[in-house]
């Protein structure tokens, strides 16, 4: 009996120590935290209490042989996702890393493992995982010393380790819980139902808002990239048609969170409501008499149904370019959507009109973004640049290229209307601006990451039509976009160049 409590004590000291290595070391070393690395600890450990105590329990049925290496298992495998995050995107698993992936879709996610995940990489993976693995097994069937002393201090340890539930979302259950919470809602259950009240005496005819996908605004020629990747947004603004916003700062660095922002009338200071519970743009819109679509060459299916779907049901025309089946291979540029978007304006006998169009933009892997007659970009081009980065500078410049193209299409087709088009990407890119390894969506632990994620393009498309009649309006929207703009305002935004306002609102 006092052999089989010595090996209980060492199955759980073994199981709190690879759950929690790989969160302490990081938090003690590279964040500089030494008492958040004593909770992250402590909760892993109290984890670990947890799986003896259900080994405890399965010993009643004879199950523990079978479920003990299946522990040791899972543990082996966690410790060495850790430390893969660590590894690629410097930081072990956190919060915004989840939200990252049950934001994605399906090709997003066969594209992420396209980019990342070689087979080398697997191999590498699956000896790891089984060289912890047997480490574990050695270490949790060591016979652990029951002295009154080594009892006490345990005791001692284990009190103390009760502070760190606080810290739970660090432990294995914690994340689970993180990936469950971030589970999207059926918007319809939410509406405001809001009045709105008309602010001016003109309305555009049609309202387009064109959302596109990791666009750093450090590969824009329009904010003075030393590339053409503009072109044609920047004959717009010389034009006269285009207003160029000189500082927009995205509410987050990965889809799911920005989208919760933009899209409604929630935001960093009304933290009072839930996102789900505030008034969304579709719906505002609708109340304001439009006929509202959303067009998206992006997968509508996810592993949560991915957020941008539960904004796009809220409308009366739904359509997408791909289908659930649609993967990396199967991505399309994002022209596909001339096809749809340009004949729904033109033919739909109702108006007024407010088109959500949601483009692939440069989201990774890059070169499948663009055909091939978009190769304006070559790597030697980038002789500035190291070895390893110019592929990825020359086909990102060539998406962007595309992208500008797409954008400046899409707002031609307003030309001749009274209409708006607003076109600005969800979040930027960490382009190896971290660090000369680092190519990817942000790390939120990372300052100088995170703040190349939220800096994104923000530009207002008018016809002469919407000018003509809306002075004050532009005058407004010119004096906007002169000082530093949060993308989390863009519902106030879209308000005010339509004429119009929720009650609640009004003043």
């Amino acid at each position: 009996m006092e052999r089989i409590k010595g090996k209980d004590v060492a199955f759980v000291l073994s199981a709190a120590l690879f759950m929690a290595i790989v969160d302490v070391l990081f938090y003690l070393l590279i964040d500089g935290n030494p008492l958040k690395s004593l909770l992250i600890l402590g909760a892993n450990y109290m984890m670990a209490l947890a799986f003896w105590v259900v080994l405890y329990l399965s010993s009643l049925i004879h199950l523990r042989k079978v479920l003990q290496p299946l522990f040791g298992f899972v543990i082996s495998l966690y410790t060495c996702l850790l430390t893969f995050c660590w590894y690629c995107f410097g930081t072990p698993v956190d919060k915004g890393m989840i939200a990252l992936v049950t934001g994605t879709n399906n090709a997003e996610a066969n594209e992420f493992f396209h980019t990342y995940i070689t087979p080398l990489t697997i191999v590498l993976f699956i000896v790891a995982v089984l060289l912890v693995f047997v480490a574990f097994l050695w270490l949790s069937n060591r016979q652990f010393p029951l002295t009154k002393k080594s009892m006490k201090w345990l005791c001692i340890f284990t009190l103390l380790c009760c502070g760190g539930l606080g810290y739970s979302f660090y432990t294995l259950p914690g994340r689970i819980e993180g990936i469950v919470r971030t589970e999207q809602k059926n918007l319809a259950d939410y509406l405001q139902h809001p009045e709105m009240i008309a602010t001016s005496e003109s309305h555009p005819d049609v309202v387009m808002i064109i959302i596109g996908e990791s666009f750093s605004r450090s590969h824009s020629s329009l904010y003075g990239y030393d590339k053409l990747t503009n072109p044609h947004l920047q004959q717009q603004r010389d034009n006269g048609n285009l207003i160029v916003f000189s500082d927009p700062v995205a509410p987050a660095t990965h889809t799911a969170e920005s989208f919760k922002f933009f899209m409604t009338t929630f935001s960093h200071e009304t933290s009072d409501r839930e996102w789900f519970e505030c008034l969304t743009l579709p719906e505002a819109l609708a109340a304001s008499g439009y006929q509202t679509a959303w067009f998206s060459n992006q997968a509508q299916t996810g592993w949560y149904d991915n957020i941008s779907a539960a904004f796009a049901a809220l409308c009366d025309t739904v359509q997408y370019t791909t289908t659930p089946e649609d993967g990396e291979q199967g991505a399309k540029p994002d022209e596909i959507l001339f096809s749809c978007v340009p004949s729904y304006i033109q033919s739909s006998a109702r108006k007024p009109l407010a088109v959500f169009v949601h483009l692939m933009g440069q989201h990774v892997d890059y070169e499948q973004r663009y055909p091939t007659s978009y190769n304006h970009f070559t790597e030697d081009q980038y002789a500035n640049r190291k070895a390893h980065q110019r592929k990825d500078y020359a086909t990102y410049d060539n998406a962007t290229l595309y992208n500008d193209y797409v954008v400046d299409s899409l707002f031609s087709t307003l030309k001749g209307k009274n209409a708006v088009g607003i076109y600005f990407s969800d979040h930027g890119v960490d382009f190896y601006e971290s660090a000369d390894d680092y190519c990817s969506h942000a790390n939120d632990n990372n300052p100088t990451s995170h703040q190349a994620g939220l800096k994104t393009p923000f530009v207002i498309y008018t016809t002469e039509g919407y000018r003509g009649i809306n002075p004050i309006v532009m005058q407004k929207l010119e004096e906007m976009a002169a000082k530093p703009y949060r993308l989390e305002n863009l519902p106030e935004l879209v308000f005010q160049v339509i004429g119009y306002q929720p009650k609640s609102c009004y003043y």
